[in-house]
């Protein structure tokens, strides 16, 4: 939480201070790394407009080359920077904020009413003291609601296989019952079993997936056993895969043989180098992160996958030393526009 936070608070800055003074200049010298997107993101224009003030033909950029970033025939010299849009915003704390008016901030941006969402740019008229908008603690999350159905031991029952059965943890079905793990269960007897209902997250757009975290939300939103749609963040592409197992993060295999060919497609190939991906269960979308390497265990045959690959939604921690994976976690709050 602490780094998201800083984050927030760097984008806040940069937007709000880091160009005011130079950005005034009618041309900007190319960087390494630059591309024209990330230039007309740091000017408030487009990338057309750009490529019209400059007669480019491609967006090919060389280091060194110096673009007309702003029409000195505008006339009114006055200068907009992108503000990223906070948690909280509204249209008009950020209007007195830079020192303008409601109506021209949707004028300048093509708004209509007053819907914004948190994660989107804006251009807004630069002001070298304007200061950030306060920003209001963002609400608690609904709590979960926990409620007992009741499961009656029927012959062959252990402890893991109504775990399996029921989607839960096992040790959480131990705890609910007061077991432990060489606790033998009996015919006949009576187990509470967990039954959750988690309330849907807002989302700053219909692209981007509810940010769910794994401890307290998504590990029952997605149960073992659950046959699930993922779909790559990036390209649009889709394929079902099952939970297996997993505690720590949700461990997963292709449903089919085809599904495991369209997973490769994506990934091109098996790797352990994580996507941003959108899970689709139960008609809710949520912001996850997966990788795709055959690894250990597997229970679904003739997929075309020997072993399982890592799912991660937010908060989760690897299994081989209980450690949050960055990595993952990136991808995680890029598929939830974080």
């Amino acid at each position: 939480m602490k780094k998201r936070a800083i984050t927030a608070a760097l984008a806040v800055l940069i937007a709000l201070s880091a160009s005011y003074p130079a950005i005034a200049a009618e041309t900007y010298r190319i960087q390494s790394g630059d591309s024209l997107w990330s230039i007309s993101r740091k000017y408030a224009t487009t990338v057309e407009e750009l490529k019209r003030l400059n007669g480019l033909k491609s967006d090919l950029i060389i280091a060194g080359q110096t673009l007309i970033v702003a029409n000195p025939a505008s006339g009114s010299g006055e200068v907009y920077v992108s503000y990223v849009i906070q948690k909280g915003d509204t249209l008009g704390r950020i209007a007195e904020a830079f020192g303008t008016k409601v109506e021209f901030i949707r004028s300048l941006n093509g708004i209509s009413g007053d819907l914004i969402y948190a994660g989107a740019t804006i251009k807004v008229p630069a002001r070298a003291n304007a200061p950030a908008p306060p920003l209001p603690p963002p609400p608690p999350p609904p709590p979960a609601v926990k409620t007992y159905v009741t499961h009656t031991v029927q012959g062959g029952d252990t402890v893991w296989t109504v775990s399996i059965k029921f989607g839960l943890p096992m040790q959480e079905l131990l705890s609910d019952n007061g077991l432990n793990s060489s606790s033998v269960l009996n015919l006949g007897q009576k187990l509470k079993i967990a039954k959750y209902t988690i309330p849907v997250q807002p989302t700053p757009g219909a692209k981007f997936g509810e940010y769910l975290d794994w401890w307290t939300q998504a590990r029952y939103v997605v149960p073992i056993n659950k046959t699930v749609m993922v779909t790559d963040f990036d390209t649009g592409k889709a394929f079902e895969i099952v939970r297996t197992v997993g505690a720590g993060h949700a461990d997963c295999e292709p449903k089919t043989a085809a599904d495991t060919a369209a997973a490769k497609s994506v990934f091109g190939g098996y790797t352990w180098n994580p996507r941003a991906v959108i899970v689709t269960c139960d008609g809710r979308r949520i912001a996850a992160s997966m990788s795709f390497y055959p690894h250990d265990i597997s229970y679904i045959m003739n997929n075309g996958f020997d072993g399982h690959f890592d799912l991660y939604f937010a908060n989760c921690i690897r299994h081989v030393d209980g450690k949050p994976d960055p990595a993952h976690q990136r991808m995680v709050e890029k598929a939830a526009g974080r």
